[in-house]
């Protein structure tokens, strides 16, 4: 994925779910589902709503989600699947 596509994917991701949800834990619940595909384990949940209350804005979560490795890994076998094989 391009800067440019990655960047494009956070916007449309945050633009989606903060029309959505109206509190923090149903916009992270919803996060989850968008870009990792799962519900939110208890401590990830509670780890990001901790991050939150501390000043992280709802943007950095969604940056910061689709920069881990889970979503990484997960992109790159979606990516697999597309690319047919030589």
């Amino acid at each position: 994925m391009t800067p440019e596509e990655a960047q494009r994917l956070e916007l449309n991701i945050q633009k989606t779910l903060s029309i959505h949800a109206k509190s923090d834990k149903s916009y992270l619940w919803m996060a989850y589902w968008v870009i990792f595909e799962r519900e939110a384990d208890p401590d990830g949940l509670e780890g990001w709503l901790n991050d939150i209350k501390a000043g992280l804005n709802r943007a950095d979560v969604i940056q910061k989600m689709v920069e881990s490795e889970e979503f990484q890994e997960r992109l790159s076998g979606v990516k697999s699947l597309e690319t047919p094989p030589n």
